[in-house]
């Protein structure tokens, strides 16, 4: 589809003239080809881009559940996992040092 060098609005693959403004439309403009080209570019970036992000942010979600790991308590008697402000074992009742 054609985009008016004038006005910018696209216009059907037949016109030969921009129903906006009335500007001549000239065929295949190199402008137009640079832009798919740009466009198709930039997607290409923007994927891979995103594949980076990802790998990142699952890298990052699972360093955060190892640290939440190691800063979990346990019984020492019989090895329950307790919350953090607990005082006493909820399983063998032991106190919590």
């Amino acid at each position: 589809m054609p985009y008016c060098n004038e006005c910018g609005k696209k216009n059907d693959d037949d016109a030969q003239y921009c129903t906006k403004c009335g500007n001549y439309l000239a065929k295949s403009s190199s402008f137009e080809k640079d832009i798919d080209k740009f466009a198709e570019e930039f997607g290409r970036k923007a994927e891979r881009f995103g594949k980076r992000i990802e790998k990142k942010a699952k890298a990052f979600a699972k360093s955060v559940e190892e640290s939440s790991r190691s800063t979990e308590k346990h019984c020492s008697d019989c090895g329950t996992e307790l919350d953090s402000d607990a005082k006493f074992c909820r399983k063998c009742g032991k106190k919590i040092e």
